[in-house]
């Protein structure tokens, strides 16, 4: 008898069969819509017959979702360490309209992924365990051949926050605070974690999307196997300087230039672009079915993720003692003056700017 009937996309999926039960998280559906996207975009850029894996199969939603509504990969590689989850991914594969070969694995993962190196390895994977990315980093970069797309999934969201900032140091080798660019920092952590581990091999992990729920973040890297390549990344690893003012820069100081407290030093951290935005114009153009995507991808389109923070305009506003602004008419006040700037897609109250702080500040005061 099959229990826990979930339809998600244009698939249907059960998570239990007997006394078998697979996991299966509904907080994660529009993640695995963001996932669908960026992973068909890529392949069918690619030109298709792409192999694709997954280490961490659960129900096998992602995989499945992938093969019935995107396009471009041929062969689907399944594995769990769990024999149940892995009979109810082949029940879910067999249940599906699904398009391609299948193989499934039952493999402890870095064993997995040594599996995958062994037969010439893949040209798409996706890390999502149930926490941190990080002990899975390395040996599943060495999976991915070169020009290859990667993904990883963190949930320990607190941690990367900088809400509790030993563990961050000790999982991380990053010291930060609780700042206004919550989010954009927590993806940034992230990114650097994989940059770095890659870097040991002499890897390059490209980031070329991100995006961050309360529950998780989420980071999309091209693998590209040159050392040069992986060098020029990690001249992109910097600190940034934060004041509890609002202050953001990523000029060193000891103190806030505009309320002279002594600030912060946020890092070692990625600062470099995140979005490949040709990847996410193919993303976006596939996204009609989809329009929370489509709206993610626009404002990515947009966005300067060459400046590695944002400000967040209600908390400049509580810090100021004033009523918040429009976000649209302060966008157009920096525009007009010649600073660029941008929304974000990581704070729908954020904006990022090359203008001076204290510039930026005093818009808040323009009726």
């Amino acid at each position: 008898m099959q229990k826990n009937q979930v339809e998600e996309g244009n698939v249907k999926i059960v998570t239990e069969i007997d006394n078998d039960t697979a996991f299966y998280n509904p907080l994660g559906k529009f993640s695995r819509s963001i996932f669908v996207k960026i992973f068909s975009a890529y392949a069918m850029s690619k030109g298709g017959n792409l192999t694709y894996a997954e280490p961490f199969s659960g129900s096998g939603i992602k995989g499945i979702r992938l093969s019935v509504e995107g396009g471009g990969f041929s062969t689907f590689i399944f594995n769990d360490i769990d024999e149940g989850s892995l009979r109810i991914t082949k029940e879910n594969w067999k249940n599906n309209v699904v398009k391609g070969e299948v193989i499934f694995y039952n493999l402890e993962a870095n064993d997995f992924f040594q599996s995958l190196v062994n037969k010439g390895r893949v040209d798409g994977l996706d890390v999502d365990p149930f926490g941190s990315s990080s002990p899975y980093i390395f040996n599943a970069i060495r999976a991915v051949r070169g020009g290859g797309l990667i993904s990883f999934t963190f949930t320990d969201t607190q941690v990367l926050g900088g809400i509790h900032s030993e563990a961050l140091e000790k999982r991380y080798h990053v010291k930060a605070k609780k700042v206004q660019f919550l989010k954009e920092l927590q993806a940034r952590i992230a990114i650097t974690n994989v940059i770095l581990e890659a870097s040991a091999i002499n890897i390059a992990a490209f980031p070329v999307f991100a995006h961050v729920d309360k529950h998780y973040i989420r980071t999309y890297h091209i693998i590209k196997p040159k050392a040069s390549l992986s060098s020029e990344l990690v001249k992109n690893i910097k600190y940034i300087t934060a004041s509890d003012c609002g202050y953001t820069s990523l000029e060193e100081s000891f103190y806030c230039p505009y309320c002279g407290k002594p600030t912060d030093n946020i890092g070692p951290l990625y600062v470099g672009n995140i979005f490949n935005k040709d990847l996410i114009k193919k993303a976006h153009e596939l996204s009609g079915d989809c329009k929370g995507c489509a709206e993610l991808f626009e404002i990515a389109l947009e966005e300067n993720d060459n400046i590695p923070f944002y400000y967040d305009t209600r908390y400049l506003a509580s810090m100021l003692r004033t009523t918040t602004p429009s976000k649209n008419i302060l966008l157009e006040r920096l525009r007009a003056s010649g600073f660029k700037s941008s929304r974000t897609i990581f704070c729908s109250t954020g904006v990022k700017t090359c203008a001076p702080f204290g510039i930026f500040e005093s818009m808040f005061y323009v009726k």
